[in-house]
């Protein structure tokens, strides 16, 4: 079954942090992604994922009556921003239970959703 994980978390104190503490930060996280990566490897080869830039970099598109309309956001009632995501093929839900588990937006302020991709 095919899966996406995708990646929520607060990123509104992301957005204030200097360059400098924004490097330090990631280096510190650094090896819980390298350990991701090797499981999310081993389980499939073919994974593929991104991060994606900031929420106040993003433009939401709607047709209200044929007329396209373009806003800055998203600008949800909710802390949480899809901030990446990861594509895989896995044997079941339960190793994608897992290996979300594994994501390190899951164990501080974010949350992952795993969606099974219909083929």
């Amino acid at each position: 079954m095919k899966y996406a994980l995708l990646i929520y978390d607060d990123d509104r104190a992301w957005i204030d942090l200097s360059d400098e503490e924004k490097a330090m930060l990631r280096a510190e996280e650094m090896p819980k992604w390298v350990a991701l990566f090797e499981e999310l490897g081993k389980a499939d080869p073919n994974v593929s994922g991104k991060e994606l830039d900031g929420r106040d970099t993003a433009k939401v598109v709607r047709v209200v009556d044929g007329e396209r309309i373009v806003t800055d956001g998203p600008f949800a009632e909710t802390k949480e921003a899809l901030g990446g995501v990861f594509f895989t093929e896995l044997p079941d839900l339960d190793e994608a239970i897992r290996l979300a588990a594994l994501i390190p937006a899951a164990d501080a302020t974010g949350a992952i959703e795993i969606r099974p991709i219909p083929q």
